[in-house]
């Protein structure tokens, strides 16, 4: 066996494999004598079928079974084992000249690999990263305790006769129809349409209030375009005819003690301990999720200085491609499209699949200058967190040493939160409400308008960040 392995650049290697004939072919014979060892066929003796029979059954498989063997063990001795290199990843089968009918000629392969890029980390000391803050007041307590008995109401037949108002809800059935009144398409039959709901289309309440059971009204709902959405499509409108078939009245509980315990699992017992664990849990939703933020600003922010600083081996790119179009296929439910273009989609698609590899590099290179590591007492903790007060913490633990990936999912989770604490010592942050985010923006789009007016040439407009859209969401 000969190997050779060639330098493409930093990162990228090959490794080229040439196996001679007399090598590979009496471990082909090998194999093929244990495959008849093992074959029962109709007309001859339990493992005395003629070996030129089985070689006609399952040569091509064997053959080919021996030669992966072949290619993995030269990877092994002159790679993997080699102290010269660093490999990182899975190697890549780039080529492979193996003709199964010409036993006579070598088998050739060229293996690609990457080694992990060696790389300094960059100063963004004074790279402002926003994380966004927010005060809650007595009246967004007040507004969550409304929410919570909307959750809670419990639903009671009315009189007959009764006029659909914001205090009920509606039981509807939706028939799509055409610009004629003509049915069509399949209709919902008794859609529950709580009235209440801040998020229902103004023409459906229009459409809806004041009916009665048995009423009919029709309404005409513009589509709207999502965020995101391209919009040089002609835009349309969507017809239904909505028939009453019951309505009932929405009761809210009164805030009493027995509400107080149930909202709290028994933390609280008047309003004054009803609205400080509120406020706890708002303050702690808010700040988990502003952390999170931050986390992926300061990732994204990583990336983008070390793009022309970390070199990605193509193996990895490859494979994170990979496993990106895997999503693809879920998506399609196993049966991608005939006219999907692979081609062009991992063309489309490498930037991204390259930056999560970058990422990845970034980050085990951060775990290291900063010296974390993972204990057992941290796990211990995780599982006494996880039992809380009910439950067998044994058990638990038990469970998870039981289920290795889970194991390794739960110290990637402990890893990253030791991680990112650090990391926001390696920024600017900066706190600021989400009132702040839209005065600067407000301000940056004048401040545009004001310049657009008085230049000769046309600007490039601005965008909405992703402060701006943090703001937005708070709103």
């Amino acid at each position: 066996m000969q190997t050779d392995v060639r330098a493409v650049n930093d990162v990228d290697y090959v490794l080229d494999v040439t196996v001679p004939a007399e090598d590979l072919q009496p471990q082909i014979d090998a194999a093929l004598k244990r495959e008849r060892a093992q074959m029962n066929l109709k007309g001859f003796r339990p493992g005395k079928v003629p070996l030129n029979v089985v070689r006609k059954m399952v040569g091509p498989q064997v053959s080919i079974e021996v030669a992966e063997r072949a290619i993995g063990e030269a990877y092994r001795t002159a790679v993997a084992e080699n102290e010269e290199y660093e490999p990182i990843g899975q190697p890549r089968l780039v080529e492979l000249d193996f003709d199964l009918d010409k036993p006579e000629e070598p088998l050739k392969a060229v293996v690609q690999f990457g080694v992990r890029p060696e790389f300094d980390l960059a100063d963004l000391s004074n790279v402002p990263v926003t994380r966004v803050v927010r005060v809650f007041t007595d009246e967004d307590i007040e507004a969550d305790v409304q929410r919570r008995r909307d959750l809670a109401a419990e639903e009671e037949d009315t009189p007959e006769g009764t006029a659909i108002t914001s205090e009920h809800v509606a039981m509807i059935d939706i028939q799509p129809v055409d610009a004629d009144g003509n049915p069509s398409g399949v209709k919902q039959n008794a859609a529950r349409i709580v009235m209440a709901n801040p998020d229902l289309r103004p023409e459906m309440v229009e459409a809806l209030t004041g009916l009665t059971v048995g009423d009919e009204a029709p309404v005409a709902l513009p589509h709207l375009h999502a965020h995101d959405e391209e919009t040089d499509h002609d835009d349309h409108v969507d017809r239904y005819l909505l028939t009453v078939v019951d309505v009932l009245e929405r009761v809210l509980p009164e805030v009493d003690e027995d509400f107080i315990k149930a909202q709290t699992r028994g933390e609280a017992e008047d309003l004054d301990g009803l609205n400080a664990h509120i406020r706890q849990e708002l303050e702690t939703s808010w700040a988990n999720r502003a952390n999170q933020a931050l986390e992926q600003k300061m990732v994204e922010q990583f990336v983008l200085a070390h793009r022309d600083v970390v070199a990605v081996p193509e193996t990895l790119t490859e494979a994170s491609l990979d496993a990106l179009f895997e999503d693809v296929r879920k998506q399609f439910q196993g049966e991608i499209p005939p006219t999907f273009d692979y081609d062009a989609w991992r063309d489309e698609n490498r930037q991204q699949a390259e930056d999560q590899v970058r990422w990845l590099l970034v980050k085990d290179r951060l775990i290291e200058d900063e010296g974390l590591e993972l204990t057992n007492e941290d796990f211990e903790a995780e599982f006494e967190k996880l039992a809380g007060e009910g439950a067998d913490m044994a058990l638990i633990k038990q469970y998870f040493e039981s289920q290795p990936q889970m194991m390794e999912q739960m110290g990637d989770q402990l890893m990253n939160q030791r991680l990112f604490g650090a990391m926001e010592s390696r920024f600017e942050v900066v706190e600021k409400s989400a009132d702040e985010i839209r005065e600067e923006a407000e301000a940056r789009r004048a401040a545009l308008a004001e310049a657009q007016a008085n230049a000769p040439v046309e600007l490039t407009p601005t965008f909405e960040t992703e402060d701006e859209d943090a703001a937005d969401e708070e709103a």
